[in-house]
């Protein structure tokens, strides 16, 4: 039972159901499309082998071929967008080195072919041990589901570790306020090229820092889920700017998105005027806030069937972009742990623990790489 539909629960779903292991997966939201899902999401080696070896061979494909065009440069600026550190980033074809993708594109992908085993509207309220040595897992809505093993897949705010480690500690670092602007031909007449295809960071006077991502598919996800999948509708999405606001402390009070995009305006009052005409012709309803925020380490739990997936247990500074990576690479050890139990080789209570002694190492690692890195939004 996996608590949790999103990446790094859909993609241990996908890699248990390739290995014909039963799961059955528990999403609070209500349906796949009751949120956003954010935007640009970039996975390197770890994150996309982890999604060549859980996915069907079609549906990775089908990831590759809807990836977006890589970053050609990082940049550190001013505030005026004068050069402080430029770098090339060397060009890698998209596939299990890594590749950038829409996040709704890659959700939409993983929750293919699950069907029924996807159960939205199922909110944990907790769990329990059955006499026979299965888990219950209960919902708030009054049903209950019992199986072999509980993932909490749930997220930073994670009902399953608030029970399965009352103690640990998630530290807020800041809040940033995130949009979306509508990228055409006409843009890239007064975009400055240093903001197009960069990874980027833009530095204010008043510590506040501006970054922007260009978001252009290889190819529709319409034509290429006709190609690849034919069946299974994709959203299509056009191409875009994904930008980012932080530290933006009064985004915490609000879930407002005109508030928020009144704030972000603000925010950048100093900035170069690109800058702020990026945010000016943004899709304002498609504003949101983020709360950066990072884990502790813990110590390894003695709980015989509940373990631990991605943001739950890990949760980091999106500084290295690795957040969604070490997610999916535990998705990934875990499936591989896991069928070694089912071909009879060891344990389902040795498979956990490994995977637990493996993921907490590589997971806290990654949480105070993420602290250090220098695209690390400024904490409050």
């Amino acid at each position: 039972m996996i608590i949790g539909g999103g990446l790094g629960g859909l993609c241990l779903a996908q890699g248990l159901t390739t290995l014909g292991i039963d799961v059955a997966v528990y999403e609070r939201d209500e349906s796949a499309k009751s949120r956003r899902q954010g935007y640009r999401i970039t996975l390197k080696d770890s994150g996309a082998r982890a999604l060549q070896e859980c996915l069907p061979g079609h549906l990775f494909d089908l990831c590759v071929a809807t990836s977006l065009r890589p970053a050609t440069r990082m940049a550190f600026t001013d505030a005026q967008l004068n050069p402080k550190f430029i770098k090339p980033v060397p060009h890698t074809p998209p596939g299990p080195d890594g590749f950038g993708i829409n996040r709704l594109t890659l959700r939409e992908i993983l929750l293919a072919g699950l069907g029924e085993r996807v159960q939205f509207g199922k909110t944990l309220a907790r769990y329990d041990q059955a006499p026979d040595g299965r888990v219950v897992a209960r919902f708030t809505d009054g049903g209950s589901a019992y199986g072999d093993l509980l993932v909490g897949a749930d997220g930073t705010g994670s009902a399953v570790r608030g029970q399965l480690i009352p103690d640990a500690v998630i530290d807020e670092l800041s809040w940033s306020i995130y949009g979306r602007t509508p990228m055409t031909d006409a843009t890239t007449s007064w975009l400055p090229d240093l903001l197009v295809d960069s990874f980027n960071r833009v530095m204010g006077d008043r510590s506040v820092t501006f970054s922007v991502a260009t978001c252009r598919a290889h190819e529709t996800g319409t034509g290429a889920a006709d190609r690849l999948a034919p069946g299974l509708a994709l959203t299509d999405i056009p191409d875009y700017l994904q930008w980012i606001v932080s530290p933006v402390d009064d985004a915490r009070r609000t879930t407002d998105p005109v508030a928020l995009h009144r704030l972000a305006t603000e925010a950048v009052a100093d900035l170069h005027p690109a800058v702020r005409r990026v945010i000016a012709g943004a899709d304002v309803q498609a504003t949101f806030a983020v709360c950066v925020t990072s884990a502790r380490p813990v110590q390894p739990w003695t709980s015989p069937n509940v373990t631990l997936l991605g943001d739950a247990i890990h949760t980091m500074s999106p500084g290295r972009g690795d957040g969604a990576n070490i997610a999916l690479r535990d998705a990934r050890v875990l499936t591989a742990t896991l069928a070694r139990v089912a071909v009879g080789e060891m344990s389902l209570a040795e498979a956990k623990q490994a995977y637990e002694t493996e993921m907490l190492d590589y997971g806290f690692a990654a949480v105070a790489a993420s602290l250090s890195s220098p695209f690390a939004p400024p904490a409050r």
